[in-house]
């Protein structure tokens, strides 16, 4: 069964420090390079790039801009899933930049509500249409990643400004090390079950009883020996 991930954003999105707005397809393309995923294949079809793995997951980043270009952006992910014979909100998800949560976070979000106006017209084309009463549609899921807020005073950008500045070195630092790393892996655990083998490196707590570990682990011995 083939899963696919679509990281919204433009061409440039993946030249560090990443454009605010663009950090789906940054995500996309870092995951592309550290899973050892297939080279990037273009498609004229779906209008967009595809890398393979042979988990069975693939990657997109649609050719059209989706924080400038949303008509053919609707267009290309809904072609992209048409082209990976992908029918259920199950099987795929949307990564994407969020404003409402801090550098170097990543949080999931199920349907177009409350979706930023550079993702938005992209969730609406692929989800389900809703209507009152039904309450069995489900949703695509969003793996939206925080890029910070603009300040309100009059002075800072507005937020179409502030999605096209580049983040600094050390926000984008964080997404890098910390962000995608944990998206990917939750996303993993998600598709293919809790046995799901990961790197698991990002999502390990060190607790105050690790500390003693080797104290514990040499008392167990002697106990087996009494």
């Amino acid at each position: 069964m083939v899963r696919c991930v679509i990281g919204l954003g433009g061409a440039m999105s993946s030249d560090f420090p990443f454009l605010r707005a663009h950090v789906g397809r940054a995500f996309v393309e870092y995951v592309a390079t550290a899973q050892h995923f297939g080279p990037w294949r273009p498609n004229s079809v779906a209008l967009a790039d595809f890398a393979e793995h042979g988990s069975g997951v693939v990657l997109c980043r649609l050719w059209p801009d989706a924080t400038k270009e949303t008509i053919q952006a609707q267009v290309a992910a809904k072609q992209s899933l048409k082209y990976l014979g992908i029918r259920s909100p199950k099987h795929f998800v949307l990564a994407h930049a969020e404003t409402r949560k801090k550098c170097g976070r990543f949080m999931v979000e199920e349907g177009p509500k409350f979706a930023p106006t550079w993702a938005k017209p992209v969730l609406e084309a692929v989800a389900p249409e809703w209507r009152p009463g039904r309450k069995d549609i489900e949703q695509p899921l969003r793996i939206v990643f925080g890029v910070g807020s603009p300040s309100r005073s009059n002075l800072q950008p507005r937020m179409e400004q502030f999605g096209d500045a580049r983040m600094t070195a050390r926000e984008a630092n964080a997404i890098v090390q910390s962000a995608f790393p944990a998206a990917y892996e939750w996303l993993l655990k998600r598709w293919f079950g809790p046995t799901a083998v990961t790197e698991g490196a990002v999502l390990r707590r060190h607790l105050e009883q690790d500390k003693r570990r080797p104290e514990l682990d040499a008392l167990a011995a002697q106990m087996r020996e009494g």
